[in-house]
């Protein structure tokens, strides 16, 4: 039954071909029957302008170039459209109408334009369509319809008007006529059928020549890219992220006695077997990687575009090796046989050192076998000093563990001032005061937190410590504080109801409390983020878009989103006096927001000069070292009394 449904879905799939490639040839010869048709309509006038009413001779003409002028349109049209697949139907439709038309006005020659006192102007009509039917024939057979249609509409009003002569000749032409009529029809008929089986085998060729590449490029038994294909998939990998200088990484796997299976459950269930590793492996990485198998029970991963440094590459990449890892604690089941399976894997990155795709899979096959030497189920780099920064990343995870659990946390306050100095809001800032290695900024551990899952935890301690200090800071003067929140605890299904509960505890005003988030949060599910910001906003809180202008979507949905302020990076504040480019994108930012109705924030103001060019170009508010370093909470208070009003 799939197999019926496999081929009637291939024979409709060559049909519609076939209807297309017979479109197109109608359309092609549409330039020579057009100018066909002009030339013999404008001569056949001129010749009988001498034995027809004139009128008569202009109206028919006037209607053959109008009907020309319409096909030719329509075959312009075409040709600037490149037509989808869908749409060939329509255009089929539109050159039969245009036959139609230019074969009924040739019938209605014989009709308006049949001189019947005159034999040699009757000779001449009758040789004019008949040159015309002959055309048709060649330029029309593509598509039947259109060549019987233009054919028929044409040549009965000739037969129809000899018959009524009621003589010997009259009679005669008719019989002729009609033998005539019936040789163009058929001739159209067998060079359709020509045309159709032409095509048909073209067809055929080029679904072979698909198969042929196909099958160069793809493992037969997996579907997957072969080695042919991944090479040559990573070669480009490997120049683009040259030329954008970010890490992308080669998973090898090597399944752990896959050996054993085969050799005693037979070839037929080990193969059944890789076919489900293969299922598996695709339907795990993500659309712009690529899974290959190089043969036997050897599968690659090309992972793209992960990171901009080695240590957060290798971190993403040695967290994604360990779900790969996953994958294989389920059983397969094959043909009854409940089989448990494991795999050793390699990893390398690039582009390091200029190694070539070739280079880069030994590398990352060696790596394998070293995690098989070390008792297999292991991943290992290929680099020593790639496995140590996945050595520290873990450190800094059992570090952020301890420093939730022992009070290591601490939150520093940035003051943003007005055009005047006042403090009008001030910016919550994480600090993870370490042990041994002092105060360490949030750059250094946050992304570590994002992957193992710890933001959900410090993100709560932030906003409740927060809305705490809070409260104490409007004893003194209530201002904005702004409070970061991660993209993945911002898309947390609880995270309003967890968000209400900490204002509620901490009774405060939540009109005074800012959400920073940052471009990366639109990325995914913007419908979703632009409710849950509305909720969020029904209970006063507001919005501002962290490092405005550094990511990718913001600008196309900006128009959307209930935010209030944009944070200008501070990566464009830095040089700003010194940079054009700098200087021009910050004074775009500053236009459009002022154009939307948004308030402003420049982040990173560390000099005079910076902040006479934010001022001049009408920036209202500022946050850097110029006006206050980030500082405890009972630093702030005092920063604050001193910067009132």
């Amino acid at each position: 039954m799939i197999q019926d449904t496999g081929e009637l879905a291939k024979d409709a799939g060559a049909e519609q071909n076939i209807k297309a490639e017979q479109t197109r040839l109608i359309y092609r010869s549409m330039p020579f029957s057009l100018l066909a048709i002009l030339i013999n309509s404008s001569i056949l006038s001129l010749v009988l302008w001498q034995v027809i009413d004139h009128s008569t001779i202009i109206g028919w003409l006037v209607a053959v170039y109008l009907t020309t002028l319409y096909r030719f349109l329509t075959y312009r049209n075409f040709l600037s459209t490149t037509p989808a697949q869908g749409r060939i139907e329509f255009w089929r439709r539109l050159a039969i109408l245009g036959a139609t038309l230019s074969g009924a006005l040739w019938g209605a020659a014989s009709l308006l334009l049949f001189p019947l006192e005159h034999v040699a102007y009757q000779a001449l009509l009758v040789f004019v369509i008949a040159g015309m039917s002959a055309g048709a024939v060649t330029t029309l057979s593509s598509i039947f319809t259109a060549s019987a249609t233009f054919l028929l509409l044409t040549l009965i009003p000739l037969v129809w008007r000899f018959l009524f002569l009621e003589s010997d000749v009259g009679y005669a032409m008719t019989a002729m006529g009609i033998l005539f009529m019936l040789i163009v029809v058929i001739s159209s008929k067998r060079l359709n059928q020509s045309i159709q089986e032409s095509l048909k085998v073209r067809y055929e060729r080029q679904l072979a020549e698909e198969k042929i590449i196909y099958q160069a490029h793809y493992d037969e038994l997996t579907q997957l890219p072969n080695r042919r294909l991944f090479i040559d998939r990573l070669n480009q990998e490997i120049t683009r992220a040259q030329r954008h200088q970010h890490f992308g990484a080669i998973l090898f796997l090597d399944l752990d006695h896959f050996k054993n299976i085969n050799d005693s459950l037979g070839h037929r269930v080990g193969d059944k077997l890789l076919q489900q590793v293969a299922l598996r492996l695709r339907h795990r990485i993500r659309n712009e990687d690529t899974a290959a198998r190089l043969g036997g029970d050897e599968f690659v991963i090309l992972l793209t575009e992960i990171g901009d440094s080695r240590e957060v590459t290798s971190s993403w990449v040695q967290n994604f090796t360990a779900q790969i890892q996953l994958l294989f604690t389920e059983p397969f089941i094959v043909q009854e046989h409940e089989l448990h399976l494991s795999a050793s894997i390699g990893i390398t990155l690039f582009p390091i050192n200029g190694a070539v795709p070739e280079d880069l899979l030994q590398q990352a096959d060696v790596a394998m076998y070293r995690a098989k030497a070390e008792g297999r189920d292991q991943s290992r780099f290929f680099l020593p000093s790639m496995q140590e920064a996945v050595h520290q990343r873990l450190e800094i995870e059992k570090g952020l563990r301890r420093a939730l659990a022992t009070g290591e946390l601490e939150l520093y306050y940035q003051l943003q001032v007005d055009i005047t100095g006042t403090c009008i809001g001030a910016e919550a800032l994480l600090r993870w005061n370490h042990p041994e290695r002092g105060l360490i900024a949030p750059n250094e551990f946050i992304s570590v937190a994002e992957e193992t899952g710890l933001i959900y935890k410090i993100g709560d301690w932030v906003l409740a410590t927060a809305c705490r200090d809070m409260a104490q800071i409007g004893l003194h003067r209530p201002i904005n504080l702004s409070v970061n929140v991660s993209p993945k605890q911002f898309r947390e299904t609880n995270f309003v109801e967890r968000v209400q509960n900490i204002i509620n505890r901490c009774r405060i005003n939540p009109s005074l409390l800012r959400f920073e988030i940052t471009e990366n949060v639109l990325i995914e599910n913007f419908e979703q983020t632009v409710e849950r910001m509305q909720q969020l906003k029904k209970c006063g809180i507001s919005f501002s878009i962290d490092d405005f202008g550094t990511g990718h979507s913001s600008l196309a949905y900006l128009k959307r989103l209930p935010v209030e302020m944009l944070k200008i990076d501070r990566s464009f504040v830095r040089d700003i006096s010194t940079d054009p480019n700098d200087a021009i994108i910050v004074e775009t930012i500053l236009d459009m927001a002022r154009h939307m109705g948004l308030k402003v924030v420049a982040e990173g103001v560390e000099t005079q000069e910076a902040f006479a060019f934010l001022k001049e170009k009408g920036c209202e508010y500022f946050q850097g070292y110029l006006f206050s370093r980030p500082v405890p909470l009972q630093d702030l208070l005092g920063k604050i009394e001193s910067t009132a009003a």
